[in-house]
């Protein structure tokens, strides 16, 4: 049963929030003064009743603690938080206006005490600043994704930092276009909460715009087929244009015999689809792209038209794309970079009748579109430094979400001693690149020499370049920083040689170089010596980076060459033709190699040129020696299908086997894997990391067997080709678009129950998994995110059940664009949504200029009241009474005496002065007295008494004086006292002195 519990109870500036125990009060004082009667009865009349008001008034200050007292202050001030719509769709020529606007109206009946907030919003929200009084102006700086509008997002971010002891406003500054999300429920959120809704609408209307809203073209075609690309366009008034269409970046001509490859079209009001054929002559996706240039309108005399008008305010949606795959047999793109390096597999495939197209790392395609015009990729001997970060990227991308497939062979520049460790390809191979602790390899030792890089941002280039450098070491390697100190003017260790681990340590040492600039390079070269001899590495190496002008000696070089410690030298900036050749001399002396980088377009390659350095220690990952035989293992793998036993081999990069799906089936020595294969994603992979040449695989290339190696095992990798089983449509909806999958058997009949798993690669490099369902007879569909414009690429491998017979298999590719944002749709404000939220909220519609406008006003505001809670001070205050109550029970003090005590110490008197007065003089002259007779008495003090003698009583001396007489002595000297508290103290001071005399 839930406690009885009533509203809060307001009295005055005092609300109490549990006001049910305040009812204790007339209960348990009634209680209590019945109870006093009886237990209090030994009590004088007065101090019982004090008693019993004592206690009644501690039970109130209990009841009244319970009650959660509060102290009420009613707030007077207005925050109001400034919502500004940040996105594209606002016309650049308006943000001026809008900031003079604001500039103007913000100080208009502003008072001390109110306060301003500031909140931008685009397809993400931010809080620029919290309403505070010290904000004077709606200063902003968005750095979020402009290409989107979420409305709601900032009114329920400026909802959430609004203050709690003011009244809050907020101010919008929209054009009221949204993208996603919805700002009426927003609005319905702000009222609940009731804060008011000021509009300020950003008013435009592009009246000449013309817009292509979309491309279509179909997801697959056959090579040669024609196909009919549709191009969609809206235009707000008739106007007059030259249509593009381009192929892969090439125009296609639309005119034929006619001058020009762009077609003239006269758009009307509306919209308008023009439908433009063109052939599809390149297997593979093919990329296409219209683009509309409005141009004036001509009558027939050659006048300029005005029905025909030019008027395009928005050029970005101007343009929209589409990508259509091309069926093949299928095509394998082969990457290396000395053609003797894969003459003999080329010549294998070649006989396979495989399509290869061979290719320089420098011409590896640089989009994932364009990667998928391969169903199979095959590296020979490359190192990673040839690709940028980008294509190692995109190479994941094509096969994990593309289905692509990919071989990796080996040679001494391939695997973990061409730096591919820890690189975003590492992680789609079926092997670890670093070799496994157990394995006793020889190590690379590297030491960098770290010198001031005196160029533009200078020290973030030369953490970068170390960073790279510590990458493309193995796990195994040891690596050491040394550095000079400016200030201390010494040359140290920043992070003494040890092995490289998982690289934390060494991070954080890279990230606190300061590059010094030392004078001479000999204290720093003769450290890294020292520290490099004191190791034991198989290839030992130093890199420096510098500008060249430290001075240095012949001799310290001589101990780098006698030792066979080799030094690579990068010159970054040198100050003169001089420096040059100081960075020259010691990469020549040692066997090094020097590096020139003095442009700006070469700062580009200082990580390349690192990862490519530190490939020099990575010879320890290379096994080299006698010939053997590598073992067979699961011979059961499609890929070794016929193939029981192969050739030796004599040479290998050294890995480690990855857990998982990973399948090895050539084994090395220590059982090292040197072939391996897995699928990844939607794709395939195998490595091999001895090489295909003569270079370590004498045997193989003479080998029978070489051909039908090599083909199962790139024929298993490929991407399966795609069916006539299969058609593929796409439909864009808003930020979302839905992907419908057909599937037909041979006889045109629908196939149910089939099985998908696809993947679509988006333009952030990321990938979404494609959930397919079916939803009717052969139709199955599934939903993608597409709200960034750009390309996704979406593949799909299938599996479709028949009758009889093995189940259908295949892959299926699709693609669907998005040219531009949705922010470039928009042509005119939203107007009525803006005053929609202000009506529904209670707010204003700002006029177009906001002087007179009172931005701060108060009308409409629920003002808050701030609450303090004085609870505690309640119980302290009870307890301190309590004890008091404590004290007239068992204390039992005379009232009656202490209050007219205290009466009379507050409130004193010239009489009751003068009565003291004269107390002292008679309490002085009684003392006199006294003393004189005291005198008397030590004068007879040896005296006999005369009637003594005559009586024949024992003579008694003066100075033995009986104590009754001393007693009666002391009650004369100690007069009548003059209050009660006086006469306290005398009582006992006599107590005390007959006690000493009763001891005497």
């Amino acid at each position: 049963m839930a406690p009885l519990t009533l509203g809060a109870l307001v009295l005055g500036p005092v609300q109490f929030e549990r006001p049910e125990w305040l009812l204790l009060v007339p209960v348990l004082a009634g209680l209590t003064a019945w109870l006093g009667l009886r237990s209090l009865s030994g009590l004088r009349g007065t101090t019982r009743w004090t008693a019993m008001s004592v206690r009644v008034f501690v039970i109130a200050l209990v009841a009244a603690a319970l009650a959660e007292p509060q102290l009420r202050r009613e707030s007077e001030d207005v925050a109001v938080t400034v919502v500004l719509d940040e996105s594209r769709s606002i016309p650049p020529t308006m943000r001026q206006a809008i900031d003079a606007y604001l500039s103007e109206l913000v100080p208009q009946g502003r008072t001390p005490d109110d306060r301003l907030g500031v909140v931008t919003v685009a397809s993400n929200a931010y809080v620029q600043s919290l309403p505070r009084k010290a904000n004077r102006d709606a200063v902003r700086q968005f750095v979020g994704d402009q290409n989107a509008t979420n409305l709601s997002l900032g009114v329920s971010l400026a909802i959430a930092s609004t203050s709690e002891d003011a009244a809050s406003r907020m101010l919008l500054v929209s054009d009221g276009n949204e993208t996603s999300g919805s700002l009426l429920q927003a609005a319905e959120q702000a009222k609940a909460v009731g804060i008011p809704i000021d509009v300020l609408i950003v008013d435009f209307d592009h009246e000449a715009e013309t817009i292509v809203d979309d491309l279509k073209a179909p997801a697959t075609v056959r090579a040669g087929e024609t196909i009919n690309l549709r191009v969609v366009l809206t235009a707000t008034r008739p106007v007059r244009g030259r249509l593009l269409v381009t192929e892969a970046g090439e125009a296609v001509d639309l005119n034929g015999p006619e001058e020009g490859v762009g077609h003239l079209v006269d758009l009307p009001s509306g919209k308008t689809v023009v439908t433009v054929p063109v052939s599809a002559r390149r297997p593979g996706p093919q990329s296409y792209e219209a683009v509309f240039e409005p141009i004036a309108g001509l009558d027939s005399e050659g006048r300029p038209d005005g029905a025909l008008g030019v008027g395009d305010a928005i050029l970005e949606n101007n343009r929209a794309s589409a990508i259509t795959f091309v069926g093949s047999e299928g095509w394998v793109l082969l990457v290396r970079e000395d053609p003797q390096e894969s003459q003999a597999l080329e010549r294998a495939l070649h006989e396979a009748d495989m399509r290869v197209n061979v290719v320089r790392a420098a011409q590896f395609p640089s989009t994932l579109a364009q990667l998928n015009a391969y169903d199979s990729i095959v590296l020979v001997n490359e190192p990673a430094y040839n690709f940028s970060d980008l294509q190692h990227d995109l190479l994941r991308q094509y096969v994990h979400d593309s289905g692509g497939g990919l071989v990796m062979a080996g040679g001494p520049d391939a695997f973990g001693a061409g730096g591919w460790i820890g690189t975003a390809v590492e992680d789609a191979l079926p092997i670890k690149l670093d070799p496994p602790q157990k394995r006793q390899m020889p190590r690379g030792a590297l030491v960098l020499v770290v010198h001031s890089v005196e160029m533009p941002r200078g020290v973030f280039y030369g953490k970068q370049v170390c960073n790279a450098a510590v990458d493309g070491l193995s796990s195994q390697d040891l690596v050491g920083i040394t550095e000079y100190e400016g200030w201390g003017g010494q040359t140290d260790w920043v992070y003494p040689i040890q092995p490289v681990g998982n690289r934390s340590a060494v991070k954080r040492a890279i990230n606190s170089l300061q590059f010094g600039d030392m004078p001479d390079f000999d204290p720093s070269l003769r450290l890294a010596l020292n520290g490099l001899l004191a190791v034991e590495a198989g290839q030992k190496h130093c890199i420096v980076i510098s500008d060249g002008d430290p001075s240095l000696s012949l001799g310290v070089l001589r101990q780098f060459r006698s030792n066979g410690i080799t030094i690579s030298a990068v010159g970054v900036y040198p100050h003169s033709p001089r420096d040059y050749g100081t960075l020259r001399n010691m990469a020549q002396v040692t066997g090094g190699t020097f590096y020139r980088v003095d442009t700006a377009q070469a700062l580009a390659t200082l990580p390349q040129i690192f990862m490519k350095e530190a490939q020099t220690i990575r010879r320890s990952l290379i096994w080299e020696g006698d010939p053997f035989q590598p073992a067979v293992v699961n011979v059961a793998a499609e890929p070794l299908r016929g193939i029981s036993a192969v050739p030796p081999i004599s040479g290998y990069v050294v890995a480690a086997e990855r857990e998982g799906l990973s399948l090895v089936t050539l084994r090395g020595k220590e059982g090292d894997p040197v072939m391996a294969q897995w699928q990844h994603g939607l794709g395939k992979v195998v490595t091999y990391t001895s090489d295909v040449t003569s270079r370590w695989g004498a045997a193989w290339v003479g080998w029978e067997g070489y051909r039908q190696f090599w083909e199962q095992h790139v024929r298993w990798v490929m991407r399966p080709g795609g069916s006539a089983n299969i058609r593929v449509n796409t439909e864009t909806r808003g930020d979302e678009t839905l992907v419908v999958l057909e599937a037909f058997d041979g006889d045109g009949e629908r196939i149910n129950f089939g099985d998908f798993a696809g993947r679509a690669a988006t333009p952030d490099g990321a990938g979404q998994d494609l959930s397919f369902r079916q939803v009717g007879p052969g139709r199955y569909e599934a939903v993608v995110d597409s709200a960034d414009p750009g390309s996704y690429v979406l593949s799909v491998r299938y599996q479709l059940p028949q009758d009889e017979g093995a189940p259908l298999e295949g892959s299926v590719q699709a693609a669907v664009t998005r040219p531009f944002a949705d922010e470039f749709r928009a042509l005119r404000s939203n107007t009525a949504l803006l005053r929609q939220v202000a009506e529904t909220t209670g707010g204003r519609v700002l006029p177009e200029t906001p002087g007179g406008f009172e931005l701060w006003t108060r009308e409409g505001l629920q003002m808050p009241v701030a609450t303090t809670s004085i609870w505690h001070t309640l119980a302290i205050i009870a307890i301190g009474v309590f004890l008091l109550d404590v004290g007239v029970r068992r204390v039992r003090l005379d009232l009656a005496a202490l209050a007219l005590a205290v009466r009379r110490g507050l409130r004193p008197d010239d009489r009751r002065a003068g009565k003291q007065i004269d107390s002292l003089r008679a309490a002085r002259e009684r003392v006199r007295h006294r003393t004189s007779a005291g005198a008397d008495v030590r004068k007879r003090k040896f005296e006999p008494d005369p009637d003594a003698a005559d009586t024949g009583e024992p003579v008694a001396l003066s100075g033995e004086a009986a104590p009754v007489e001393r007693k009666q002595e002391r009650a004369r000297v100690d007069d009548e006292p003059a209050d009660t508290f006086s006469a306290l103290r005398a009582a006992r001071k006599r107590a005390q002195e007959d006690i000493e005399d009763q001891q005497h």
